[in-house]
């Protein structure tokens, strides 16, 4: 190998050190209240006439400073493209604190993982505003109760006042007095955020090989039968001089590791891996496997900006379909 090859790809690797997820105290400092969004506001945004003009809304919308990262996060009920009434406001006040910056969105689907979803976005997120969103109020409670009990996190009122956690005894009450409640009544209707620019907040696994290499795998939703375009930067989540990117027609198999497996066989020839899910059934697939494996979540690596990897595009069950050098 010649020198300036070897340095290329010294310089292409992954930064693990720098990379990490964040394993610290999260600080979550409330955002004030924003007079402007009241419930006529939310009425223009939505149409929902619900809302008297001089409601009081209390939206769940922070600053969150994780070590040396600063940004702004917010909590809602919606789907991941439209939000309810109340969401729409949490956007607009995260909106105040960043107004050029894209809105990254997670969509949290299942209850039994809610809470690691959040923490694991929390300790890696690199963008200016990130939104969680929750289908119904069971998943919403699972995804963010934590925040109020978890000594990984710290909230702080708007006045920089830090709350103190719940204690046992409180969350059991709570536990308690949800159960005995019947009948819960539907989510909300969902409207759409506007004009406003959205990004799915990217998944990235730091995977170790049996053969003890490692290399990041990130996970992308390709909806419709892959024809919703990936982000031009979707490779700089993974680093490396040779990438590949894998279109994943299925499912994960019932014991979870098809997808580990298939990453394994990649490692053989690749420094960095892209699943790419035909559809938003397989994409939460991947996810779901990824995370009960314990595999640890990461932050994009640091690349020199004149990087250009080989990119190689398969199907997950046949040969190469195209090969294309540089991004």
């Amino acid at each position: 190998m010649g020198e300036a090859k070897r340095r290329n790809r010294t310089r292409s690797q992954p930064n693990w050190p720098r990379s990490e997820s964040f394993l610290g105290t999260i600080d979550l400092h409330m955002l004030s209240p924003a007079p402007a969004i009241n419930g006529a506001r939310i009425r223009e945004l939505t149409g929902n006439d619900e809302f008297p003009d001089d409601a009081q809304i209390i939206l769940r919308a922070f600053r969150a400073e994780v070590g040396q990262r600063t940004f702004q996060v917010g909590f809602c009920l919606g789907d991941g493209h439209r939000f309810s009434a109340i969401g729409i406001a949490v956007i607009e006040r995260l909106k105040m604190e960043a107004p050029a910056a894209p809105l990254h969105v997670v969509p949290v689907k299942h209850e039994d993982i809610a809470w690691d979803i959040v923490l694991r976005h929390l300790s890696t997120f690199t963008g200016k505003i990130l939104l969680f969103v929750f289908p119904d109020s069971d998943v919403y409670d699972a995804g963010t109760a934590e925040i109020s009990y978890s000594s990984r996190v710290r909230q702080f009122d708007p006045k920089g006042v830090e709350l103190k956690r719940l204690t046992p005894a409180q969350r059991q009450a709570i536990r308690d007095k949800k159960a005995e409640i019947l009948n819960r009544p539907p989510p909300p209707k969902f409207y759409a955020a506007g004009t406003i620019a959205q990004e799915e907040a990217p998944w990235i696994f730091r995977i170790v090989t049996p053969a003890g290499k490692e290399l990041r795998a990130a996970v992308w939703n390709g909806r419709r039968d892959y024809a919703h375009d990936f982000p031009a930067d979707i490779i700089r989540w993974v680093g490396g001089d040779r990438i590949a990117i894998v279109q994943v027609d299925s499912p994960v198999g019932i014991n979870l590791r098809s997808s580990l497996n298939l990453t394994h066989w990649l490692a053989q020839n690749f420094d960095g891996a892209v699943h790419w899910a035909r559809d938003t059934e397989t994409y939460q697939s991947i996810l779901n496997s990824f995370i009960r494996l314990d595999l640890p979540s990461v932050s994009p690596p640091e690349l020199p900006e004149d990087w250009q990897p080989e990119i190689t595009l398969l199907g997950a069950n046949g040969a190469p379909r195209s090969e294309d050098q540089g991004p």
